[in-house]
């Protein structure tokens, strides 16, 4: 579970900025973007469902999530690993 809360986090404070520099402040982005900036950053692509979840269209996401995911505990995951409380946003700025 660390690990992916830790991929999370790394694709909401680090991924999205990335995203938005190289190609604009766009609400969705395309995967093969994504995928490129996953890439350059050096992430490891193992969670990537979820950067699709937050960053790509739905037709992206559906396509590249095993049928076992939900949407709805996924987006609970993303909230859950992203929700520090004090301690943590110490350490994750």
């Amino acid at each position: 579970m660390f690990g992916k809360n830790s991929a999370i986090r790394k694709y909401k404070y680090k991924l999205h900025p990335a995203l938005a520099k190289r190609y604009g402040g766009s609400p969705v982005y395309t995967q093969a973007q994504v995928d490129k900036t996953i890439d350059e950053l050096g992430f490891n692509k193992r969670h990537i469902q979820y950067a699709y979840l937050m960053y790509c269209d739905e037709n992206t996401f559906t396509s590249n999530t095993s049928l076992n995911e939900n949407r709805e505990d996924m987006s609970n995951t993303i909230a859950a690993a992203t929700t520090f409380g004090f301690i943590g946003s110490i350490f994750y700025k």
